[in-house]
C-alpha cells in the first residue's frame, strides 16, 4: 500500500528487467490510482465495484515489486542497510498515519456510543502498533460491535505491510549470504506455499486468511518476482512491442475483471484473486510509456492521484464510516461524493505537507528526531486506546449513558459452576438473555451457577440449530451439561431464560418450525418436559419469558436507544405499544406449560417492562436496554423483582 522508491531505481529500460538506474515509471503511479480508486469506490457503499476492495491486492503486488527492487539494487551495490531501510519505512508511513489517528480519535470520541467506542479504542491501539490485522483476524464476540472498528478497519493493510517489511529483508539477506542466485527460487517457493495455504484457510477460517501475512505473502511475492527476474528471461517477450502492449492491456483487463467479478463473500484471498494480482504483474512487467496501457496509466490525473494515494487511502475510511455512523440509512449521494473529494483533498495535503517534507528531510531530518517524533506520535493513540479499552476513557456520550444507567453491564462467563464447597441456590441456563439476569439474580438469591451459550436454545431434541449445522453439537450438549451439573451439585432450581421466539428444529433437520407457531410451541414444551424428566424429581424449572426488546420500537432502534441517538436524521422513541413486543405467542405456550406441569414456574418478563400495555425503553429516567435487545442491570432487576421470594427450591 505504501512502498515507493527513488526515481532512479523504480524501473528498467525494458519492463520486466531488473530495476536499475533508469527513468521514473509514471504507469506505476497510475496503477496506484486505479487501486485506490477501486478501494474508495467499494467503500462508498454505492455498489459500483463489488470487488473494488481488491485494489488492496494490487497495492500488495506493487509493494512487493518496489521493496524488492530497492533491496536488490542496494545489495548489488553493497549499500543495503536494514536500519536505513526501516528508517525510510518510518518516514514513509508513520507521520501520515499518526496525523490521521490524531484526527480520527477525537472525532470518534465525539460521535461514537460507549458500546462502539471501546472496540474503536482497541483498534486505535492496534493501528498505532501496526497490529490491527491481528486484532481484526480474531472472531468478533457476540456482544462486540464491528461498527466501532470500522473507522480504522483499513489499517489492517498497514499491519500486513509492516510485518512484511520487517521479515522479508531478512529472507533476502540470508539468500544473499548463502547463495545470491537463490533469491528468485526462494521467493517463488514462499509465494507458492502462501497461495496454497490461502486456498486451504480461506474457506475454513476466512478472517485469518483475509487479514494475516502468511496468506497474503504470495501477493507480495508476485511483485518481488517481477523485480528479481533477470532481463534475459523476458527477452523473447520484450523484443516484440506488440506482444508487450497486448499483455499490458490484458493486465488492465484482469484488474478490471477482479473489480467487477469478485464479491465480498468470495473466499479471500482465493483463486479469484489471481485476476487483479496477475493483472498487476502483467502491467508491471510489460507496460511502457509508449504503449496504450502505459499512456493510459501515465495520464496526469491518474499519476497525480497515484502520488496522493497513500493519504487518500488513510483518510477515506474514517471520513466515510463516521459519516455513515451519524446517518440512518444510505448517505445522500451528494454527501458521499463530497466525502470522496474530501478524502482526495486530505490525501493531497498529507502528501505535500507531511509525507514529502519528512521523506525529503525538510522535517525531522535527523534519525533521533525522527524516532522521538514517531514514538511520541504513536504512544499517544496507544495510551488513549488502552484507556478506552479499560473504560477509563468514555466518549462524549458516556456521561448521558451513565446518567441513564445504559452502560453495558459486565458479562458473566458462559460457564460458571460456583465454589465447590458452597451450595448453589440455582443454575441459570440459556443464552445471552440468561446472562443478562445473572447479576440481578445473585443480588436477590445468592451466588448461583451459570450454563449459557450465546444464540443457543438447547431443549433436548429441540434446538435452534439443525443437527447438520456447524455448532449444533456444542449447543445441544449444554442440556446434558445442565443435567450433569444439577446432579453433581444437588441443585433443585433451574432458572431458564433466553430468546424463545426462534426458528426451531425438532425431528427434521431440513424443516424448521416457524417462530411462534403452534407446532414450534408444542415441540418446544414437550422437549422441555422431557428434559425436566432427567432432573431430580423435586426440581423446579423457572421459565423467564421472552423479554420485549428495544429494536421493534422503530427501524433506527436496530442497535438500541443510545445508538439511535447518534443518528442526526432520526427520532428515537422512549416507549412503544406492548402489542408490538415479539414472543407473545411462544410466551403463551410457556405459560400453559407451567399451568399444567407443576415442575415449571412461569415469570412474565413483559409485565414489569411493559406496564399498562406500553413497553418502556426509558423508565423512571433509566434505560431498560443497553443495546437493541439486552437488558441493563436496572432492567434485569425489574424483572427479577417480580419473582416470588420462595422461588428457590430447597
Amino acid at each position: 500500500m505504501t512502498a515507493s522508491a527513488p526515481a532512479s531505481i523504480r524501473s528498467s529500460a525494458l519492463p520486466g528487467a531488473h530495476p536499475g538506474h533508469t527513468p521514473y515509471r509514471a504507469e506505476i503511479d497510475g496503477l496506484r490510482a486505479i487501486a485506490v480508486g477501486g478501494v474508495v469506490a467499494h467503500h462508498t457503499g454505492l455498489g459500483l465495484l463489488p470487488g473494488g476492495f481488491t485494489g488492496v491486492d494490487v497495492f500488495f503486488v506493487i509493494s512487493g515489486y518496489l521493496i524488492t527492487a530497492i533491496i536488490a539494487a542496494e545489495m548489488t551495490a553493497g549499500k543495503f542497510s536494514q536500519w536505513r531501510f526501516l528508517e525510510r519505512r518510518l518516514r514513509r508511513i508513520v507521520p501520515a498515519l499518526a496525523v490521521m489517528l490524531a484526527a480520527t480519535a477525537p472525532a470518534a470520541w465525539a460521535i461514537l456510543t460507549p458500546e462502539d467506542f471501546r472496540p474503536f479504542a482497541q483498534s486505535l491501539t492496534a493501528a498505532a502498533l501496526f497490529a490491527s490485522n491481528l486484532l481484526f483476524a480474531q472472531k468478533a464476540g457476540y456482544f462486540d460491535s464491528v461498527e466501532g472498528m470500522q473507522p480504522l478497519l483499513h489499517t489492517w493493510t498497514l499491519g500486513v505491510e509492516e510485518q512484511f517489511y520487517l521479515l522479508f529483508p531478512l529472507v533476502l539477506i540470508a539468500c544473499r549470504r548463502w547463495r545470491p542466485g537463490a533469491m528468485l527460487p526462494v521467493v517463488a517457493l514462499m509465494g507458492l506455499a502462501s497461495f496454497a495455504l490461502a486456498l486451504v484457510v480461506a474457506t475454513r477460517w476466512p478472517l485469518l486468511s483475509f487479514y494475516l501475512l502468511p496468506t497474503r505473502l504470495w501477493e507480495f511475492a508476485l511483485g518481488a518476482a517481477c523485480a528479481l527476474l533477470p532481463a534475459r528471461g523476458t527477452n523473447l517477450l520484450t523484443a516484440r512491442p506488440q506482444l508487450r502492449a497486448l499483455l499490458a492491456i490484458a493486465g488492465l483487463g484482469l484488474i478490471a475483471a477482479g473489480f467487477l467479478l469478485i464479491q465480498p463473500y468470495s473466499p479471500a484471498p482465493g483463486a479469484m484473486f489471481l485476476l487483479p494480482t496477475i493483472g498487476t504483474v502483467l502491467v508491471i512487467m510489460f507496460a511502457g510509456s509508449s504503449d496504450p496501457a502505459g499512456r493510459l496509466l501515465g495520464l496526469r490525473p491518474l499519476v497525480w492521484l497515484g502520488l496522493v494515494s497513500f493519504g487518500t487511502y488513510l483518510w477515506h475510511q474514517p471520513l466515510l464510516t463516521l459519516a455513515h455512523y451519524m446517518w440512518f440509512g444510505d448517505l445522500p449521494l451528494p454527501v458521499t461524493l463530497a466525502l470522496v473529494v474530501a478524502s482526495v483533498a486530505f490525501g493531497w495535503a498529507s502528501y505535500h505537507w507531511i509525507e514529502q517534507p519528512v521523506r525529503q528531510r525538510r522535517l525531522l531530518a535527523g534519525r533521533t528526531a525522527l524516532l522521538v517524533a514517531c514514538s511520541t506520535a504513536l504512544a499517544v493513540p496507544v495510551a488513549a486506546g488502552v484507556a478506552g479499552h479499560l473504560n477509563l476513557l468514555l466518549p462524549a456520550s458516556g456521561a448521558e449513558a451513565t446518567r441513564l444507567g445504559g452502560l453495558r453491564p459486565p458479562r458473566p462467563p458462559d460457564v460458571m459452576t460456583g465454589t465447590p464447597s458452597k451450595p448453589l441456590p440455582f443454575i441459570l441456563f440459556g443464552d445471552s438473555h440468561a446472562m443478562q439476569y445473572y447479576a440481578a439474580l445473585n443480588d436477590r438469591f445468592g451466588e448461583g451457577a451459570i450454563l449459557a451459550k450465546s444464540s443457543c436454545l438447547a431443549a433436548g431434541k429441540v434446538s435452534n440449530f439443525s443437527t447438520v449445522d456447524a455448532g449444533s453439537a456444542e449447543c445441544r450438549s449444554t442440556a446434558d451439561s445442565l443435567v450433569a451439573l444439577a446432579a453433581e451439585r444437588g441443585v433443585r432450581t433451574i432458572i431458564w431464560a433466553q430468546v424463545w421466539d426462534r426458528e426451531l428444529y425438532a425431528d427434521d433437520p431440513d424443516k424448521p418450525l416457524a417462530p411462534g407457531s403452534k407446532a414450534a410451541g408444542r415441540a418446544l414444551t414437550e422437549s422441555m418436559a422431557r428434559l425436566a424428566d432427567r432432573l431430580h424429581q423435586n426440581s423446579r424449572i423457572v421459565i423467564i419469558s421472552n423479554a420485549p426488546t428495544a429494536y421493534v420500537a422503530a427501524p433506527p432502534m436496530f442497535e438500541g436507544w443510545l445508538r439511535c441517538r447518534a443518528f442526526r436524521n432520526a427520532k428515537c422513541p422512549e416507549a412503544y405499544p406492548g402489542a408490538k413486543a415479539e414472543g407473545i405467542a411462544i410466551n403463551g405456550a410457556l405459560r400453559e406449560l407451567a399451568a399444567r406441569d407443576r415442575r415449571f414456574v412461569f415469570v412474565d418478563a413483559q409485565a414489569p417492562l411493559c406496564p399498562q400495555g406500553t413497553c418502556q425503553i426509558i423508565e423512571d429516567g433509566k434505560l431498560n436496554y443497553w443495546d437493541a435487545h439486552h437488558l441493563t442491570l436496572i432492567g434485569a432487576q425489574r424483572v427479577v423483582a417480580t419473582m416470588p421470594s420462595d422461588i428457590i427450591a430447597r
